[in-house]
C-alpha cells in the first residue's frame, strides 16, 4: 500500500506525469467512445437500447470513475499547496507538526526548570515565519 501511495504521489506531482495522462484519458476515451458505437450499430442503424450490452459501455463507466477520482486528487494537491501561500496557515502548520515534538525534546529541561533552549527555539522560530 506504500507503494501505491508513493506512485500516486509522483503522478499528481510531477508535471510529466501529468501531461502523460491528461493525453492517455481522452485517447482511451476515444477509443472506447467508437467501439461503443460500433458495438451498439447494426445494418438498420444505432440500437441504443443495446447499449448494456456493450463492454465498452462499461470501459467507459470505468473510465469516468479513474477520471473523477484522478481530478479530485490534482484539486485536494493543488488546494493543499495553496494554503501554504497563507502565511497564517503556515503557522498554524508549523506549529502543529514541529511543536509537540520539541516540547516532547526539551520535556525534560522543562521539568527541571532549565527551559532557556525552548525559549530560544521559540525565538528563532518566530523570527523565522516573520
Amino acid at each position: 500500500m506504500n507503494k501505491l501511495k508513493q506512485w500516486l504521489d509522483i503522478a499528481l506531482e510531477n508535471p510529466g506525469w501529468k501531461t502523460f495522462f491528461s493525453v492517455i484519458i481522452p485517447l482511451f476515451a476515444s477509443v472506447l467512445s467508437g467501439t461503443f458505437v460500433v458495438e451498439i450499430t447494426d445494418l438498420q442503424g444505432l440500437r441504443w437500447h443495446l447499449f448494456y450490452k456493450a463492454w465498452s459501455f462499461y470501459g467507459l463507466i470505468f473510465l469516468i470513475v479513474i477520471i473523477f477520482y484522478y481530478n479530485r486528487a490534482i484539486y485536494l494537491r493543488e488546494l493543499e499547496i495553496m494554503r501554504f501561500s497563507d502565511i497564517e496557515y503556515c503557522i498554524a502548520y508549523m506549529r502543529s507538526k514541529c511543536l509537540p515534538q520539541a516540547a516532547e525534546k526539551y520535556k525534560e529541561l522543562i521539568r527541571d526548570g532549565r527551559g532557556d533552549e525552548l525559549s530560544q527555539l521559540m525565538a528563532e522560530l518566530k523570527k523565522s515565519l516573520k
